[in-house]
C-alpha cells in the first residue's frame, strides 16, 4: 500500500487496528479507514464523518465548516468506497432524493490525492484491479493518422 506521508499510514494502521478488534476488517471499512486517513482535515474529524463503533458514516459532515475542497474530496471518495449509492451531502439530500454531482470521478479525481484515491480503490476492489501480467496483456500499434 502507498501513503502519502507517515501521518496517513500511523492513522491508517491505528484505525484498522481498532477494527480488528470488532472483527471489522473487510474491504469496505480498510477502503473508507485508508482514504479518510489520507489528509490532515479528515483526519482531525474522523469521529465526525465515521463512527466505527457503529460502522456508520455520517453525510451531514459533507456541510461541515471545516471542510475544505480538498477534505470534500477526500470524504466524498470515502463514502463512495464505503458505499457506491451514497451521493448525497446531506441526510436531507437523501430523504429528498437529490443527487449531488460532486461525486463524479471528475470532480473527485482531480486534485493531487488521485493517486491515493486509486490505491483506495483498489483496496475496495481488489478482484478487479490486481496488476495484469504481462503474458495477459495484448500488445496493440497505435494507428497512425
Amino acid at each position: 500500500m502507498n501513503f502519502i506521508d507517515i501521518e496517513h499510514k500511523n492513522f491508517f494502521e491505528e484505525k484498522m487496528n481498532e477494527l480488528s478488534k470488532q472483527g471489522k476488517t473487510d474491504v469496505y471499512y480498510k477502503s473508507l479507514i485508508y482514504t479518510l486517513s489520507i489528509c490532515e482535515t479528515t483526519r482531525e474529524h474522523f469521529k465526525e464523518i465515521f463512527n466505527i463503533s457503529k460502522g456508520e458514516v455520517n453525510l451531514d459532515s459533507i456541510q461541515k465548516g471545516w471542510q475544505t475542497s480538498t477534505s470534500l474530496k477526500v470524504t466524498r471518495m470515502a463514502l463512495n468506497l464505503w458505499n457506491h449509492s451514497l451521493m448525497y451531502d446531506s441526510e436531507k439530500d437523501l430523504e429528498d432524493e437529490k443527487i449531488s454531482s460532486s461525486y463524479a470521478p471528475s470532480e473527485v479525481f482531480c486534485c493531487s490525492y488521485a493517486p491515493y484515491f486509486w490505491e483506495g480503490v483498489k483496496i475496495r476492489y481488489p478482484e478487479y484491479t490486481r496488476e495484469q501480467q504481462s503474458e495477459n496483456l495484448v500488445d496493440i500499434e497505435p494507428e497512425l493518422v
